[in-house]
């Protein structure tokens, strides 16, 4: 197996971080106005400077610096769990942050290479992928504590779990693979093929529909999950990384890493319907009623687009390095 941590690609393109000093992690506390609910944060894993953002995306602003482990990739914010998990692979740790305080509340110990990670959707269960030792870690969400690991694959990546709660997919990168494990049972019960390399994964939110993005042949597999078969393998830009879908489910956008563009996938069709420019190194993403959030690792950036025509409207600085490799937004 070869790659860095949190790269979807074979080989490191590029240092894992730059060279100019930290600056100091300053706190901006921003009164909400009574009545009226919170704005949505973001919370973006900064793996060159060992650190998280926390973006109000309505002012476009980060109200804060929290530190964490070394090299953070993953990240799963579970509202109803009240925390953001952050897996750091070179310290071999995640760090759990407390949506109220946003403080970290733990450092929980996570196998050889945490990288991949995930929140089951009752906010009982978290998945984290260990890169090296080739297995699923699971723990309880609430408690932290251990509850088992299910042998998934080599390079074990992003990680989706069904709506229902019953199933965990991994992406077995090095393996071409997506790997399905019974997450009541906590086994491996299925794997489909995929195309070469896949990394991230997206799933539609009937449960029907699973979406691997395949890094080294720069396309997405579609998996009807009924049928156990594939839809469709869709070409989209160079390394594509990171994979949202809007609010009605009718469209995908996929970041592409080595071509700096932003694919629009008809959900429907399975077509590509535009291919935008985007920030530099694109890699996560979230997409948030008109907008689409997305993450630029070598602009230090979050960059934010209209849903509709594709057009940057602004950017707001981050640590050094920024992944936002999982779901990154608070958005009670």
């Amino acid at each position: 197996m070869s790659g860095r941590p949190g790269s979807g690609t074979p080989a490191v393109r590029h240092p894992w971080w730059r060279r100019p000093a930290l600056t100091c992690a300053c706190v901006v506390w921003l009164a909400p106005v009574e009545g009226e609910p919170p704005a949505p944060l973001a919370y973006i894993t900064n793996q060159g400077s060992n650190d998280v953002s926390v973006v109000d995306l309505d002012a476009r602003r980060v109200l804060q610096t929290i530190k964490v482990g070394r090299s953070p990739a993953g990240i799963a914010v579970d509202v109803g769990a009240g925390r953001a998990f952050v897996s750091n692979p070179d310290s071999r740790e995640v760090s759990v942050i407390d949506l109220g305080s946003r403080a970290v509340l733990a450092s929980l110990p996570a196998g050889s290479g945490p990288v991949g990670i995930a929140t089951s959707p009752d906010g009982r269960r978290l998945y984290v992928a260990d890169w090296y030792a080739d297995v699923l870690l699971v723990f309880d969400a609430l408690s932290l504590a251990a509850v088992g690991s299910v042998p998934v694959g080599r390079a074990p990546a992003g990680i989706v779990v069904s709506p229902d709660n019953t199933r965990v997919y991994v992406a077995a990168r090095d393996d071409d693979a997506v790997v399905v494990v019974d997450a009541i049972g906590l086994k491996r019960i299925a794997t489909y093929p995929a195309g070469s390399h896949p990394f991230a994964l997206g799933i539609s939110e009937d449960g029907r529909r699973l979406w691997a993005l395949n890094v080294l042949s720069d396309d997405v597999t579609v998996l009807d999950l009924p049928l156990g078969r594939e839809l469709a393998r869709i070409k989209v830009g160079r390394a594509p990384y990171g994979i949202a879908f809007d609010r009605t489910g009718r469209h995908a956008y996929v970041t592409n890493q080595h071509s700096a563009s932003l694919t629009v996938i008809d959900t429907a069709t399975l077509k590509v319907e535009a291919t935008w420019p985007a920030c530099d190194y694109p890699e996560g993403i979230e997409v948030l009623k008109d907008r689409v959030y997305v993450v630029s690792w070598m602009e230090d950036a979050l960059c934010i687009h209209d849903a509709g025509s594709g057009d940057r409207l602004a950017q707001v600085p981050l640590g050094r390095n920024p992944r936002g490799f999982g779901r990154f937004v608070d958005a009670r």
